[in-house]
């Protein structure tokens, strides 16, 4: 068991298959992020300006912590 973790964690990778593993991840985050956010758009109507584009892009970043308080809260 040791073994295998240690060839995991050895593996060495190139910056661009970093940045293509961030990405391939990042999509699906991303997607769920806007899906969840624009069904949950109650607290934008009370913004305006700059301040509905920063929590717009705040809840899609923080989905899943307003997922989880969305839940507690209720």
């Amino acid at each position: 068991m040791l073994q295998r973790l240690d060839r995991i964690l050895s593996y060495e990778m190139k910056v661009s298959e970093f940045l293509g593993t961030l990405i391939l991840l990042g999509i699906p985050y991303g997607l769920v992020g806007v899906v969840w956010t624009l069904t949950h758009t109650s607290h934008l109507k009370q913004l305006h300006g700059l301040d509905v584009l920063v929590s717009f892009l705040g809840s899609v970043v923080c989905w899943p912590v307003l997922t989880f308080s969305n839940v507690c809260m209720t």
